[in-house]
């Protein structure tokens, strides 16, 4: 019998949190929704009131501007930690397929995510956002 390999995908260290918030901000950015943009943006968020009363959530209001940014400092980051970064925020698919396509363990793709955020923070700073938290 094989044993398998546990990894908590979804730890964020504390001293990441402000570059997490930023990050799914960039998510709410980048992700493709299922209607997309071709309908006219007075009808975008448009559901009748039986959705309403199923699921009156509002969704957070996305900051376009830190989303772009992030958007370029993701892309500057080496080939696999911007690849982790984006299946763990964007794609969200099998762990075990991605962590196979970069060649590395399980717990080698939770690192690379990790490591994926300790670069941007470097790279582009958390104080002048830090009203995610």
């Amino acid at each position: 019998m094989r044993a398998t390999e546990t990894v908590d995908y979804n730890h964020i260290k504390p001293e990441h949190e402000a570059i997490h918030a930023r990050l799914e901000n960039w998510e709410r950015w980048v992700r493709v929704r299922p209607h997309g943009w071709f309908t006219h943006p007075m009808f975008r968020n448009f559901r009748t009131s039986r959705q309403w009363e199923a699921s009156p959530h509002i969704g957070t209001p996305v900051d376009t501007l830190d989303a772009a940014l992030m958007e370029k400092a993701v892309y500057a980051l080496p080939e696999k930690h911007r690849e982790a970064v984006r299946w763990w925020y964007v794609y969200r698919r099998d762990p075990v397929a991605m962590s196979r396509n970069l060649g590395v363990s399980k717990q080698g793709l939770a690192d690379l995510v990790e490591a994926g955020r300790a670069m941007l923070q470097n790279l582009i700073g958390t104080s002048q956002k830090s009203h995610y938290r």
